[in-house]
């Protein structure tokens, strides 16, 4: 049994038949219930029992009923609260509610009323615990950098971070668009030596040659036009800690050859000066492109990539790395759900299928943008195929080779139809080639009743 099946209850309420009554009736349909006629004791039971649940009479000499509420809400944040009032006192019970009772009950107490509310928030503690177990799951597989995987291949870029990050190794860090090559030199630089020193990061792509060179190395007053400054470049800034050069393919060869000189001996000059300036600073580099290729194309230079990997990180894309597209939608949900202060809600399965399924050639960083932008027309209800970009489906019917299947039925094209039309064309193309609508329902992976529900839609 786990906890979210301990349901126990405690009732309170200074007249013993009323708490009798009350605990008879509870333990008949299978709770574990306490009485007490003193509320005064409830308070030392609370701190020693895990309760779930407590009735209590509003109107109590002594110690009433708001005050147990705020007293009990300091011993157990979690604990569920349930008034219990006669008909003149109803206001007091509104306020009670207003201090973080869940709900109340007038005097006397209609059984069939009490069960529904029991039960309700009963289910309610269920959902949250689990909503609590699975966050708890997630953080075991996303580290404090958001990796999230539980694939092969991520596990072994997960040892290759715990092994090569405490050392002062130059990385080269090589993957698709939005597998996550930032995260990576972020973890290195966060679990390395020079963790306390700064990470400054540069996108060579964002900059051309001349204005790369002088951010990276630094100019001297009226080096060009514009420099009314002396100005340090981020070698410069990064001395003691680490830089991080992103999208390095698309380094200027003029660059690369100053780059070289400064992972060979930590000397550069800035633009437009002649002082030899002197750094310490641990270079990791990051790129989509294959960086054999550039050196053999004589894009790149061949001794600056050696130079550069000395240890290489190579990052799967998302569609080699089976079951982590579960494990993302879950976090990205979670996470956007408590950014936005929104209920934490999943994809519906066919949903889920679907994004599972998927080509994902901008990776992890498109499925989160496809998550956030469902969830905003998804409101408050979970995910479904609806509410998914259309091109998904497409991807997905070339990746299986469904598009074939459908191609050689008599049903028309799918491309240009809305996901509606689609999926009404996907199910009569199976049902026509299928023998049967279970085995079509398994080839579609949706339910036998979801398709005829549908066709008798369609018929009338």
């Amino acid at each position: 049994m786990n906890r979210a099946d301990k349901f126990k209850i405690v009732v309170v309420d200074d007249e013993e038949r009323a708490v009798a009554g009350l605990v008879d009736l509870l333990r008949l349909d299978g709770y574990e219930v306490e009485g007490f006629s003193q509320p005064e004791r409830v308070l030392d039971y609370l701190g020693r029992e895990s309760v779930a649940l407590l009735l209590t009479d509003l109107k109590m000499p002594g110690l009433n009923g708001l005050e147990l509420l705020q007293r009990v809400r300091v011993l157990d944040p979690d604990l569920n609260v349930v008034m219990i009032t006669g008909q003149g006192t109803v206001n007091d019970a509104v306020a009670a509610m207003k201090a973080g009772a869940d709900d109340y009950l007038i005097k006397p107490i209609n059984i069939d009323e009490l069960e529904i509310v029991i039960a309700r928030i009963h289910e309610k503690r269920k959902l949250l615990w689990q909503n609590r177990v699975l966050r708890e799951v997630i953080r075991e597989t996303v580290s404090q950098d958001d990796f999230i995987g539980q694939s092969p291949k991520m596990e072994k870029i997960f040892q290759a971070l715990r092994d090569v990050a405490p050392t002062m190794a130059t990385v080269l860090i090589e993957g698709e668009t939005g597998t996550g090559k930032e995260l990576v030199a972020r973890a290195l630089h966060r679990y390395g030596l020079r963790a306390e020193k700064p990470l400054i990061t540069i996108n060579c792509a964002a900059l051309h040659e001349g204005l790369l060179e002088s951010e990276l190395f630094g100019h001297v007053k009226g080096a060009f036009t514009g420099a009314v400054r002396n100005k340090p470049g981020k070698f410069s800034l990064a001395d003691g800690g680490t830089i991080f050069l992103d999208e390095i393919g698309d380094m200027a060869l003029s660059v690369q050859a100053k780059l070289l000189r400064v992972l060979v001996s930590g000397e550069f000059q800035q633009v437009g000066g002649e002082k030899t300036h002197f750094v310490d600073v641990r270079v990791l580099a990051a790129t989509n492109k294959d960086l054999l290729q550039a050196v053999a194309a004589g894009e790149f230079r061949e001794d600056l990539y050696y130079r550069l990997n000395v240890i290489q990180f190579t990052l799967p894309p998302l569609r080699e790395r089976p079951g982590d597209v579960v494990l993302l939608v879950k976090y990205f949900c979670q996470h956007i759900a408590e950014r936005e202060g929104r209920p934490l809600l999943y994809p519906e399965r066919e949903a889920m299928h679907l994004l599972e399924k998927a080509l994902w050639p901008g990776n992890v960083r498109e499925l989160e943008n496809v998550i956030e932008r469902a969830l905003i027309y998804a409101k408050e209800r979970p995910i479904s195929v609806a509410d998914l970009p259309e091109y998904l489906l497409r991807n997905e019917m070339v990746a299986e080779g469904v598009s074939d299947k459908v191609s050689t039925s008599k049903q028309p094209s799918l491309f240009g139809l809305t996901i509606k039309e689609m999926e009404k064309q996907m199910i009569l193309a199976a049902l026509e080639r299928c023998p049967s609508k279970a085995q079509a329902a398994r080839e579609l992976g949706i339910s036998v009743r979801k398709i005829e529900y549908l066709v008798k839609a369609w018929q009338s």
